[in-house]
């Protein structure tokens, strides 16, 4: 178990290995205040990345989504946002091997294959409810044991840690 006070010093080097591209999230909050926290790591700066380790070691961790895998798939997630939700999800993506969660609802690592545009879901009918979200390239993803600033307890894995999942166990989704 990590320490939530070291979590992105820890984590970041392990998630690095793994061709991941670990971003630090601020105390307090599920956002990264790194300018051009976006930008995938093969196109940002020479040491720029280690120089976060140092100066950021004792935030949070988030992964920026759009990581390639070596089959040409891309790391994204399906954020569902309702807990009634969790169970269609979790049948629909076949019963998927590793997940966070936060305060509500669960989120899904998934392989995408194709167009990573953001898509959120939403119930039919005129006043449709949203129910979650497809979360892919240029958006951020807050991991565990990263404090959730809402419930302010360490978000949790469902299923295996990303670190302990091979990509090739993930879901594809076509897009």
């Amino acid at each position: 178990m990590v320490d939530p006070t070291t979590v992105f010093g820890v984590l970041a080097p392990l998630y690095r290995a793994k061709n991941y591209w670990p971003r630090p999230i601020n105390p307090g909050t599920k956002a990264c205040r790194i300018k051009k926290w976006e930008t995938p790591d093969p196109e940002r700066k020479l040491g720029e990345l280690d120089n976060w380790l140092e100066a950021y070691s004792r935030w949070g961790i988030g992964l920026l989504l759009g990581s390639p895998f070596p089959d040409g798939t891309r790391l994204a997630a399906v954020d569902i946002d309702r807990d009634d939700y969790i169970r269609a999800a979790q049948a629909l993506l076949r019963n998927p091997p590793s997940g966070r969660i936060g305060a509500k609802g669960i989120a899904y690592f998934v392989r995408l294959r194709g167009d990573g545009k953001y898509r959120p879901f939403k119930t039919k009918g005129e006043h449709g409810v949203k129910v979650g979200e497809f979360l892919a390239d240029k958006r951020l993803l807050v991991l565990p044991p990263t404090v959730h600033p809402d419930t302010e307890e360490p978000y949790r894995w469902v299923g295996r840690p990303l670190l302990e999942v091979d990509y090739r166990e993930l879901p594809i989704i076509e897009a």
